[in-house]
């Protein structure tokens, strides 16, 4: 489903403070602006069709410079003149263990969960889906054995596939990243796929969507096409391509 806009609040905040339209949705905040201790990112992805999903992640700052203590340690007996260095500010000395800063990775996170979901997307979604879409493939199949019954030797079309590189990267990296690695957890890999293999699951689930994953059938059939062909045949994989005519008629 097409995302309306994303809105990011902080703690208890009821103004937003960014709002995003276009993809790539990221985020940036400079967390000195923070006390340090905990705090908590709230994103809200509000879709066209006026429904909106919540998503909170907790996370803690840490700014504040670690202080090392030299000449006293902890429990010792002392006697006489007493003589410690402080070290502050340093940028040898890492804040305290129990505190760190969090954000830079809760923004990562809040951008992706609100970022465009494309292809497996598991956030959301039952652990049985997940286990489903991330299963790793088998050796055959990893490298264009086929899924399915399909052949992997499909014509590529490699001006459709430079144009899927495109939509790739303005819709899909955020979530996917660049490498088609994923993120564990979160979103399945693309790259070694099985799923990927199978060209009619590739193109049903652009088309309709899965679990928490939107529809992307607002993409016109040569776009999805193309961002097919690419992640069918790139980061080591080898799955043929995909042509407009197959999306056309699979609509």
């Amino acid at each position: 489903m097409p995302i309306e806009r994303i809105e990011v609040y902080l703690d208890n905040g009821s103004e937003p403070v960014q709002v995003l339209k276009e993809p790539p949705f990221k985020v940036t905040y400079d967390t000195r602006n923070l006390t340090d201790g905990e705090h908590l990112l709230r994103v809200v992805t509000h879709y066209t069709n006026g429904a909106k999903e919540v998503k909170e992640i907790p996370f803690k700052v840490a700014n504040t410079p670690g202080v090392l203590v030299q000449g006293l340690e902890e429990g010792k007996e002392v006697s006489g003149n007493l003589e410690v260095t402080l070290r502050v500010a340093d940028p040898d000395v890492k804040p305290t263990r129990e505190r760190f800063p969090g954000l830079g990775a809760a923004i990562a996170t809040a951008a992706i969960l609100g970022g465009v979901w494309l292809f497996f997307a598991a956030t959301g979604v039952t652990n049985k889906t997940l286990e489903e879409v991330a299963k790793p493939p088998a050796a055959a199949e990893a490298h264009g054995g086929g899924h399915g019954g399909e052949q992997a030797t499909a014509p590529v079309d490699e001006a459709l596939k430079a144009k899927g590189e495109q939509v790739y990267s303005a819709n899909c990296a955020g979530c996917h990243q660049p490498t088609g690695q994923g993120l564990p957890g979160v979103f399945p890999a693309l790259a070694g796929s099985k799923n990927v293999g199978d060209k009619a699951y590739t193109i049903n689930i652009l088309l309709k969507g899965k679990g928490g994953m939107p529809s992307f059938a607002q993409l016109s059939d040569e776009e999805l096409a193309a961002v097919a062909t690419y992640i069918k045949n790139s980061w080591g994989n080898s799955f043929g391509g995909v042509t407009p005519d197959e999306f056309k008629a699979a609509r």
